[in-house]
This record gives structure tokens, C-alpha cells and sequence, in this order.
């Protein structure tokens, strides 16, 4: 049974700037939002087995440091060709957004099958041990070179379905409607709605 929410605040458990306006973007006014005290430099390991199981462990433990309801996400790209490969990797398949993308398209090669697909699963903790889940997908293929220059991540080389551009080239306003981080904080802002009738 869900637990009707109050609270107008919650945390967003990233540091991540370039998530943190895309996800206000797409929720709107509806809450408030702020992130983890910078003071606490800490790092929160990603051992889990899935993107939902990632999120859980940053949700719950941003939760406990600061006792507000959090929102934690992971997400992944997972491409056909390599098995679904980076996947939960995606964050650490290199050091920076360049050399994550050298090394997918080394690895792809010249792979007729460039299917893959944007995953991503947002954990909403509202009271210890009570959470929601919200998931989201877009599918597409990658790109035989980097090309845009907006968004972040392997935004530059993913073209979604439906489109002839990478998410770099259509602009946040495109990436923000159809993107998987956009379907699933629909279906979280449609909860938060709920929960405060």
C-alpha cells in the first residue's frame, strides 16, 4: 500500500548538474528538489546486479543521512551487438564521457547490428524501507561517430528510434519527451499527483 507523501522536498541523490536540470526540467514545479550536503564527500558504491538494485542502495543511504524522502537513479546503455554491453557499467567504461565512447565504438566496430537501448530506474524513497520504482526505456541504435554537442554521456553516438539525429543533435527539448529518464519521471510525477489527492 502506498503511504499519501506530504512532503514537497526531496533530495536528488547525485551530483550529477547535467541530471539534475534534466530531471527538474521534466518534473516542473511540482516539487522542490536539492541535493546531497556537499560538505559530505562521499561516494556511494555501485555493487548491485541490476539499475534497480543501484538505485536502492543510493536511495536508501542518501535517505538515512539526510531523513527526507530521495530520489536515486542508475541507468545504462545497452547495446545488442555487444551482449549489453557497458549496461550497468555505463558510468565506468572510462574515465570521462570521451573515452567511454571510444571505447563502445572500438568495441562495436563495424557491427551491421547497432541496435541498443537507454534503460534507467529510478528508486523513490519516501520512509525507511518504503519505496516506489520507476523505469524507463528508449530504444535505437549507436552511430558510427560522435555528433552534437548537447547533453552528456553517450548522448553524441545514441540516435532513438523515429529520429535520423543523436540525442546531442535534437537538443534537451526533444531528449527531455521521449528519452528514458523523461518516460520514467512521467510516471513519477503522475505518483506524486496521486499520492497528494
Amino acid at each position: 500500500m502506498k503511504k499519501k507523501d506530504k512532503s514537497q522536498h526531496i533530495i536528488l541523490a547525485t551530483r550529477n548538474k547535467n541530471k539534475v536540470v534534466e530531471i527538474k526540467k521534466i518534473i516542473g514545479d511540482l516539487v522542490s528538489f536539492a541535493t546531497p550536503d556537499r560538505s559530505l564527500q562521499i561516494d556511494i558504491p555501485e555493487c548491485g546486479r541490476s539499475l534497480v538494485e543501484n538505485s536502492y542502495a543510493k536511495a536508501i543511504f542518501v535517505y538515512r543521512l539526510h531523513g527526507l524522502p530521495t530520489l536515486a537513479d542508475d541507468s545504462g546503455l545497452f547495446v545488442d551487438a555487444l551482449e549489453g554491453e557497458p549496461g550497468i557499467y555505463s558510468a565506468r567504461y572510462g574515465r570521462n564521457d570521451e573515452e567511454r565512447i571510444a571505447r563502445l565504438l572500438h568495441n562495436l566496430g563495424d557491427a551491421h547490428d547497432r541496435r541498443a537501448a537507454f534503460r534507467v530506474a529510478f528508486v523513490y524513497c519516501y520512509e525507511y524501507g518504503k519505496y516506489e520504482v520507476f523505469e524507463g526505456e528508449c530504444t535505437g541504435e549507436i552511430g558510427h561517430e560522435p555528433k552534437g554537442v548537447s547533453g552528456f554521456g553517450y548522448d553524441p553516438i545514441f540516435i532513438p528510434r523515429g529520429y535520423k539525429k543523436t540525442f546531442a543533435q535534437l537538443g534537451p527539448a526533444t531528449k527531455n519527451r521521449i528519452s528514458h529518464r523523461a518516460r520514467a519521471l512521467r510516471k513519477f510525477r503522475k505518483y506524486l499527483l496521486e499520492v497528494a489527492r
